[in-house]
């Protein structure tokens, strides 16, 4: 009994979430479809058109990312465990996202060792490596720089990105890996689904590691620390 009540609460604590977050991208398309069926200049036209588009993509990742964090927190073991190339891994991530780093002229910097492997969920560890530099990519300036690093400590090992930008306020620092909690990006003011983090410590937890955030001299720093006896 105990089970199926904390089952149904997870199962309402996720549909209420789901629901307030869903209102203001649908209310914005809405919106403009609404404003587009009226006569208006082109460009206006244009603007709408684009609004609908860019909220219709916000909806898209935010119902992608609720269904991989619903089925992380339902996990209680790893199912798929292989040895990954972290240097390849990242170097795939970093060239998917080639266009936005060149655009903004940023300096990246990869100091992973090319033969390092590590005991994971490919698919989790992957998704956690795009959703760090995804975030990081959002608060990193014009020309500013993205540095991949491998930190060591005891019986503990952390994949760390370094992303120049503003530090993190304070009230904000414990919270950033909270579901749905998210700070306003530079430039745009917009605030993201606030998901992606908290995805990162769920895969984190199921790894035996950890996620860490934390401002440093010239901006913020992310670590991954995960058992050392993972890394080969």
């Amino acid at each position: 009994m105990r089970t199926q009540l904390e089952g149904k609460a997870y199962v309402e604590r996720y549909v209420h979430t789901l629901t307030h977050e869903l209102k203001s991208p649908l209310a914005a398309i809405r919106g403009a479809s609404e404003l587009l069926q009226g006569d208006m200049p082109q460009e206006q036209r244009a603007r709408f058109a684009g609004n609908i588009e860019r909220e219709s993509d916000r909806l898209q990742q935010m119902i992608e990312r609720l269904l991989n964090l619903a089925r992380v927190e339902q996990m209680q073991a790893l199912e798929d465990e292989q040895q990954v190339a972290v240097a390849a891994l990242i170097d795939e991530l970093l060239l998917a996202q080639g266009t936005r780093i060149d655009g903004a002229g940023l300096q990246v910097r990869q100091r992973i060792p090319a033969g390092l492997r590590l005991l994971c969920d490919p698919f989790l560890m992957r998704q956690a490596l795009a959703n760090l530099l995804d975030n990081a990519l959002d608060f990193t300036p014009q020309q500013g720089a993205l540095a991949f690093e491998l930190e060591r400590d005891g019986e503990r090992v952390a994949l760390s990105l370094f992303n120049q930008g503003q530090a993190i306020p304070e009230y904000a620092l414990g919270r950033v890996s909270e579901r749905f909690y998210s700070l306003p990006r530079p430039g745009t003011g917009r605030k993201s689904t606030g998901l992606g983090l908290n995805f990162v410590a769920e895969v984190m937890q199921l790894h035996g590691g950890a996620l860490a955030v934390d401002n440093v001299e010239g901006g913020v720093r992310v670590r991954l620390w995960l058992p050392a006896r993972r890394l080969t």
